[in-house]
């Protein structure tokens, strides 16, 4: 009967993973004015999960027809970790839970994933009507099912894997903490952008569910010396003016000084909280003990930050073809910086778990040195009398 827990629990954590995934790209192409139909949610879902999108269709202006092409090979964060969050929290539990029954709940799983991405890739094409210098195109849209199905199965094993070595690993509570921490605060600046842009400006509200991460991403690390992404062809001043003051979200160099501060001060503050209610332990002075944790917490938000990094390199073109010329109209190319990443992470992780081992050891003193009430001896009547 565990077993059989194990299968369901590991199932929901897929289903409550891709469910996130789909609402958060609902919401985005609602946002952007997109249609919210299944073969859209899909695509969208799918480039979550490593899969480019091809751009086909044509586009007619007065006697010159002219065919449009692309590809959309940008992953989309702010789906992507979300969703890795959802489902590590629902398969692990914990960082105490057995290897074994992260096992059994992975392969309850893996049944799962495979059912839903054959759902996914089953997909017809998404057409899509936008507006373009020259007049008007209709697009198809078409997710890439190899690399599809190869970036699911990488995610799988990479995110099972990780919550298997939680229950293995030394500091395993502070692993956990300080990869969830890495992965919400910018996820959590994302969501504010996209509500703050949402009432005024929908498609800055769109672009920041599908990319913010990937924004936040890179203005903390433009902090850092960072190249930023590259925006080229004819579209990229119209793009800037519908942006405004969330132009960071396409690519401005250095992004706001607001959100690579507070994401990381975020990272810095809230991980030493967390770390200080983690108990010090014991083994050497507390000065060991807050190195050893300053390690493991720059090791683990480098790690995260590197991987986020990686992950969200890639690019967007867009152009079109009259006969035998090929003018682009709009290109994104966005580098992956694992070594910045690396350095952000390790300087930022290691600051908080030198902080929060400092703070857990004062605590621990302070609880050991509290004073204790003297107990009085119970009254006697006999001895008062005698």
């Amino acid at each position: 009967m565990e077993y059989v827990r194990g299968m369901f629990r590991g199932a929901v954590a897929t289903i409550a993973a891709f469910a996130v995934m789909g609402l958060l790209a609902a919401g985005a192409l609602a946002a952007l004015g997109a249609p919210v139909n299944w073969p859209f949610i899909a695509t969208a879902v799918a480039a979550a999960l490593g899969g480019p999108a091809s751009l086909t269709g044509s586009l007619a202006t007065g006697r010159v027809t002219a065919s449009v092409h692309g590809t959309v090979g940008v992953l989309p964060l702010g789906l992507a970790v979300p969703a890795a969050v959802v489902f590590c929290v629902v398969l692990a539990g914990s960082a105490r839970t057995p290897v074994r029954a992260v096992a059994v709940r992975a392969a309850g799983a893996a049944v799962t994933t495979t059912a839903v991405l054959v759902a996914v890739l089953a997909a017809g094409d998404g057409t899509l009507r936008i507006a373009l210098p020259a007049g008007k195109t209709l697009l198809a849209v078409r997710p890439d099912a190899g690399a599809t199905v190869l970036g699911a199965v990488f995610a799988f094993v990479l995110l099972a894997g990780f919550c298997a070595l939680l229950a293995l690993v030394p500091h395993g509570r502070i692993v956990a903490g300080i990869a969830l921490l890495g992965t919400i605060v910018p996820t959590v600046i994302a969501l504010v952008a996209a509500l703050v842009a949402a009432g005024h400006r929908p498609a800055v509200a769109g672009v920041a569910l599908l990319f913010g991460v990937n924004a936040v991403l890179v203005a903390v690390l433009s902090g850092f010396g960072a190249a930023p992404p590259a925006l080229t062809g004819p579209m990229t001043t119209r793009l800037h003016d519908s942006a405004g003051g969330q132009a960071w979200l396409l690519g401005d160099s250095a992004g706001p000084v607001a959100v690579r501060l507070g994401a990381l001060a975020a990272f810095i503050l809230l991980g030493a909280a967390v770390l200080a209610m983690v108990p010090p332990g014991a083994g050497g002075d507390r000065w060991r003990r807050a190195g050893r944790r300053a390690a493991v917490a720059g090791a683990t938000l480098a790690a995260v930050l590197a991987g986020m990094s990686a992950a969200g390199g890639g690019s967007l073109e867009l152009g079109l073809a009259v006969l035998f010329f090929n003018a682009p109209v709009l290109g994104l190319h966005v580098a992956p910086a694992v070594g910045w990443a690396l350095l952000a992470g390790a300087l930022s992780g290691g600051l908080a778990g030198l902080v929060g081992s400092l703070v857990a050891d004062a605590r621990a003193r302070g609880l050991s040195r509290s004073p204790v009430e003297p107990t009085l001896p119970a009254w006697d009547e006999a001895s008062e009398r005698g």
